[in-house]
C-alpha cells in the first residue's frame, strides 16, 4: 500500500502533545507494509512547524529520521505538478487550501495513490480518502 503523507499525520507522529498522535502511531505500527510519499513542500511545512514548536535540533533530527528511512519516498515538485497544483488552487477557490495541499492532490491523481495519511479534512472536503 502506497499513500500519500500529509504534514498533520507527520506532525502527529513527532509530537507526542499532538491530539492525533496515538492515531498516527497506531496506524504506522499497524501498517508496516504501508509506503508513504511526500513531497519537499511537505517535508518544508513538517521541517518549519517543527522548529516553532520544538526547536531546530529537534526538527533536523526528525527532518533526517525521514530522509533516511526507507519507508518514505521523497517526491520533488516539477513545473508541472506545481502547474496542476495552481490549477487545482483555483478549482477549490471557495476553499482555503495550501499549495502543499494542492501538489499533494496532484501527486496523488498523478500516482494513483488510494488514500492519504492525514487528518487534515481538506483531503476529505475535495473527495480524497483519507487514513487512519
Amino acid at each position: 500500500m502506497k499513500l500519500l503523507a500529509d504534514t498533520s499525520a507527520l506532525l502527529a507522529l513527532f509530537l507526542r502533545d499532538d491530539r492525533n498522535h496515538g492515531a498516527a502511531a497506531e496506524f504506522v505500527r499497524g501498517h508496516p507494509e504501508a509506503r508513504l510519499v511526500m513531497t519537499e513542500l511537505v517535508l518544508a511545512e513538517v521541517v518549519t512547524l517543527l522548529r516553532s514548536r520544538t526547536g531546530a535540533e529537534r526538527a533536523v533530527a526528525a527532518a533526517h529520521d525521514l530522509l533516511r528511512s526507507r519507508r518514505y519516498e521523497l517526491l520533488f515538485s516539477d513545473s508541472e505538478i506545481l502547474s496542476g497544483a495552481l490549477a487545482r488552487m483555483a478549482r477549490f477557490a471557495d476553499k482555503r487550501l495550501s499549495l502543499t495541499d494542492c501538489a499533494s492532490f496532484e501527486v496523488m491523481e498523478r500516482l494513483a495513490l488510494e488514500a492519504a495519511f492525514t487528518f487534515d479534512r481538506d483531503f476529505r472536503d475535495c473527495g480524497y480518502r483519507t487514513l487512519p
